[in-house]
């Protein structure tokens, strides 16, 4: 990535110079100030679309010294890369992760990746930014992230979390690493001021005869499964005893094929597509954001509406085409499983529509795919349709859903307290 010659820089100096022309939103700096009072320890929770990287860029503009930048995947990592190279210049970013060690004043790596270049290098970096710093969140049984072991070696005094999810709640490995929310907005306060006012609307469309019936038999012996062993506890605690059990028991695996029956019918149907057309043509000027809750759903809706896909398994190169074909509005519509949850903008679109999720309900995602769509465009109004199938597990996932989005939507003190 970074071009050769670098060797003359000093690799644990940062230059300067700050390329980034963006003028600074009243909250971005307030968030930068509010940290820096701080102690420079601590997590900034912004909406997704509202601008955290700006963020860690005039953090990392204040520091002066190095900066160990860590990311939940490649595909952030390489984002991160390129706007940190605008904005400092690509002779002082370096990445760190799988075959390619190439540590600058400025290191960007996967929190797989961390523990190893905190163990060699992690004396040249006085500051550590967290990027989607909820995926250190404790387990659901309140153990520790696995990842946080990793970053309570690194030296640096300064630590800046970013996320537009914070797990309250489930923090406390998050906040002995980083410290406490130093700064809080909410999609709600921030719509129609520095965020896209938006709409919501939930539709419900039918199964056909042969999914309801194929739909039906698969319920039903799965749920015969859990009848016979459920014996008590939380929801994860009886979802990890059914996926031990399917080590070693054949019917097990037998219910767990039926899940995934279930699974697939729901997400696969073919009145979600219908509905989706029908919203599509409801707004023909809007660029759209098909969400799916698996890749089979996925590659169904891009070859029924000759659109794009992006999945994890789509090359960087290809994904950042597409983006930008989107962002130049050459492409109308792209569909796309879970990788344009977190971390990806795509400005110009204003239109997302949910056909399943691959999270069985969790807020943070939902939360996180309307925000793909909030980034402010003048005075457009983004529209976020959700579609479920009507008399099946998916309505109780909405419902989870769905409360994720009213608290989204509710106030926040920007104290994060």
């Amino acid at each position: 990535m970074p071009e050769e010659g670098a060797g003359e820089l000093d690799p644990d100096v940062l230059d300067p110079e700050f390329r980034d022309r963006r003028t600074p939103r009243e909250y971005q700096r307030e968030a930068v100030s509010r940290w820096e009072a701080a102690g420079r320890r601590g997590s900034v929770v912004l909406p997704t679309g509202s601008g955290k990287t700006l963020v860690a860029l005039l953090a990392v503009r204040g520091q002066g010294e190095g900066t160990l930048v860590v990311a939940p995947t490649r595909a952030l990592v390489a984002q991160w890369f390129i706007q940190l190279a605008d904005a400092f210049g690509d002779r002082q970013v370096g990445v760190w992760y799988g075959d390619e060690k190439d540590p600058r004043a400025i290191t960007v790596t996967t929190y797989h990746s961390a523990f190893s270049i905190l163990e060699a290098k992690g004396d040249r970096f006085g500051l550590l930014v967290l990027d989607e710093v909820h995926h250190l969140a404790d387990g659901r049984d309140g153990s520790p992230s696995a990842w946080l072991d990793s970053l309570r070696i690194a030296p640096a005094g300064a630590r800046l979390g970013l996320t537009a999810t914070y797990p309250d709640g489930r923090a406390s490995g998050i906040e002995q690493v980083v410290g406490p929310p130093v700064y809080r907005r909410s999609i709600g306060e921030m719509a129609d001021r520095e965020l896209a006012e938006f709409v919501t609307e939930r539709r419900f469309v039918p199964l056909s005869p042969d999914e309801q019936e194929r739909y039906r038999r698969a319920d039903a012996r799965y749920q015969r499964w859990l009848e016979a062993h459920s014996h008590g506890g939380s929801p994860q605690e009886v979802w990890l005893r059914f996926m031990a059990e399917t080590r070693r028991s054949p019917a097990a695996r037998r219910a767990f094929q039926a899940f995934l029956e279930r699974e697939r019918i729901v997400h696969t149907c073919r009145s979600k597509l219908l509905e989706a057309g029908r919203i599509l043509r409801l707004h023909p000027a809007e660029q759209a954001i098909l969400f799916c809750g698996s890749r089979e759903a996925a590659e169904a809706v891009a070859r029924h509406f000759a659109i794009p896909l992006v999945t994890a398994d789509t090359p960087a190169s290809e994904r950042r085409h597409i983006l930008a074909a989107m962002g130049a509005c050459q492409i109308r519509a792209l569909a796309a499983v879970q990788v344009l949850d977190e971390g990806w903008d795509v400005p110009g679109a204003k239109l997302g529509i949910v056909l399943g999720d691959s999270s069985r309900g969790g807020r943070r995602q939902h939360t996180q795919r309307l925000g793909r769509i909030l980034r402010r465009s003048g005075d457009q109004v983004a529209s976020f349709y959700e579609l479920v199938a009507a008399e099946t597990f998916e309505f109780f996932a909405s419902q989870k859903r769905r409360a994720g989005l009213r608290a989204a939507r509710s106030p926040q003190l920007g104290l994060g307290i």
